[in-house]
């Protein structure tokens, strides 16, 4: 996999953590210690994470629990241009997934500091912002998306299902359901495909959704 080199000593990296109240004040407080480093966002959740000022940042820190979600949000912060390190204690196909989308994986019980330490020496995969993957400012090029169709696609191109998103927002399946059908509707009706969940994802990243 391509890669790029970490920024310059002179320019912190900006980091972008989930985790729980117990993970999150060593983790905080050992990016604080370390110079070349930047706390941009911080959330218990990744889809409070996600539409936070700062995410992604040039790293996205999962403290996750183990599971397909842990997937999906890394797939989500490397497909927005960030780095990605998680750590939680995961094993088998999803380790090998999680490395393959170019995240490091470490194990739950290593140290805030040597979190911090593999944050700095990380490097990003040459994807999303990353790669330089052209804006779309053309306003015709552009659908015209209600509000609760952008927060739909908010929430889905961060990995949520589709139950997920209705829960996020507070309405019905169905309702979810025709927001998402009407977002892939108006990007084809523009020549933009959005059909799949990987190219939800470039439109709300072009959009600047994500």
């Amino acid at each position: 996999m391509d890669t790029q080199a970490a920024p310059p000593a002179g320019a912190p990296r900006s980091v972008s953590i989930v985790a729980d109240v117990a993970r999150s004040g060593p983790l905080r407080a050992a990016i604080a210690a370390e110079p070349s480093l930047h706390l941009a966002a911080e959330a218990p959740r990744f889809a409070q994470l996600v539409v936070a000022a700062g995410f992604p940042g040039d790293v996205v820190l999962l403290a996750e629990e183990p599971g397909h979600p842990l997937l999906a949000h890394a797939r989500t912060a490397v497909a927005a241009g960030a780095a990605v390190v998680v750590q939680a204690d995961v094993q088998g196909e999803l380790l090998q997934q999680l490395e393959a989308v170019g995240a490091v994986v470490l194990s739950h019980d290593v140290s805030a500091d040597d979190v911090a330490a593999e944050v700095v020496a990380v490097r990003r995969a040459r994807r999303g912002r990353g790669a330089g993957r052209p804006r779309i400012d053309a306003l015709d090029r552009r659908p015209r998306l209600s509000a609760g169709e952008r927060r739909a696609l908010g929430h889905y191109a961060q990995g949520l299902t589709t139950v997920q998103v209705a829960a996020e927002m507070g309405v019905g399946y169905e309702t979810a359901k025709t927001f998402l059908r009407r977002v892939r509707a108006k990007y084809a009706a523009i020549d933009r495909p959005a059909g799949k969940r990987a190219e939800l994802i470039v439109r709300a990243e072009e959009d600047g959704i994500l």
